[in-house]
């Protein structure tokens, strides 16, 4: 049986990791979820950013999801980055843009349309995946060399645009997300304020920061390169990124012309991506029909 797209997920998959970048001589790896077989034709491929408040976490976060995708027929190549407090924004940006070249580089070993990369990232994650999304080939994006096809190293900027972006609860604006958690400090709800807090601070120099890193003032001030179509998903009961900052996201995307479809999981909590259930089989199931009608175009 040859491999090719098919929302069925018929596809057996297999995992290997490589290096993908190394940044300030700092090795980073991808974990690629590849469906087993013959290709039929070169497949797209989703670059995959874990979530994690800019702090923590690694390419193993988005697993469950990854292996779903690849078995649709897929190429899902999940990046580690570096991350808050050993390096501030936008040093994360800079090694997701390499990834983004990283699959074009290798995009006949890997089996890939170099013409088909999307993105997909939750959470902090949906941040950065939205930012190179709207923002490819931006001088702040500069600066991490990938692995080439030969394992030397290579620091010229190349395609970094992607067909289509995949957010899954994204902090479209950290800034307000910062706000939003002070306010919820010592509030006796439980709500864990103060590791948000210090995540803010162990990757953001400043408030500043902050708001030059947010997709929705980017977009409100027409600083974007692209727009490409975006497939949103925002969990009912999403303590984490109330549900204001994303509606200010969409209306902004909206407003600027640009095709986005936001979908409400209705009882489902922040990280629900992550967790094998209902609502993970809902989500997936719907990127993989958003991702075949944007492949159909």
């Amino acid at each position: 049986m040859k491999v090719r797209f098919d929302q069925a997920a018929p596809y057996e998959v297999e995992e290997a990791d490589a290096p993908f970048a190394k940044p300030e001589g700092k090795e980073l790896l991808a974990r690629t979820y590849r469906p087993r077989g013959e290709v039929e034709a070169p497949l797209a491929a989703l670059v995959d950013v874990h979530g994690g408040a800019w702090s923590r976490g690694d390419r193993l976060v988005g697993a469950l999801h990854g292996r779903a995708l690849a078995a649709s027929g897929l190429v899902v190549v999940s990046l580690d980055f570096r991350q808050g407090s050993e390096a501030k924004h936008p040093a994360a940006s800079a090694d997701v843009a390499a990834g983004i070249r990283y699959v074009r580089a290798h995009a006949r070993r890997l089996g890939v349309d170099p013409r088909r990369v999307g993105i997909v990232g939750s959470s902090s994650g949906g941040q950065l995946a939205l930012l190179a999304g709207l923002r490819p080939g931006a001088p702040e994006l500069a600066g991490t060399p990938i692995v080439s096809p030969d394992g030397a190293l290579d620091g010229a900027r190349g395609d970094e645009s992607v067909a289509f972006v995949l957010a899954l609860y994204p902090v479209a604006d950290p800034l307000a997300r910062f706000r939003y958690a002070i306010g919820r400090r010592d509030d006796g709800s439980g709500f864990d304020a103060k590791r948000l807090i210090a995540a803010h601070h162990g990757y953001f120099l400043s408030e500043a920061q902050m708001a030059e890193a947010s997709v929705t003032r980017i977009v409100t001030a027409r600083e974007t390169r692209a727009l490409p179509p975006v497939w949103l998903a925002h969990p009912e009961l999403d303590d984490n990124v109330p549900a204001a900052i994303t509606d200010a996201f969409v209306h902004a995307y909206q407003q600027a012309g640009g095709a986005i479809e936001r979908v409400h999981f209705p009882g489902a909590r922040h990280g629900f991506i992550g967790q094998p259930g209902a609502d993970a089989d809902k989500a997936i199931a719907m990127m993989r029909d958003f991702i075949g009608r944007q492949l159909a175009r």
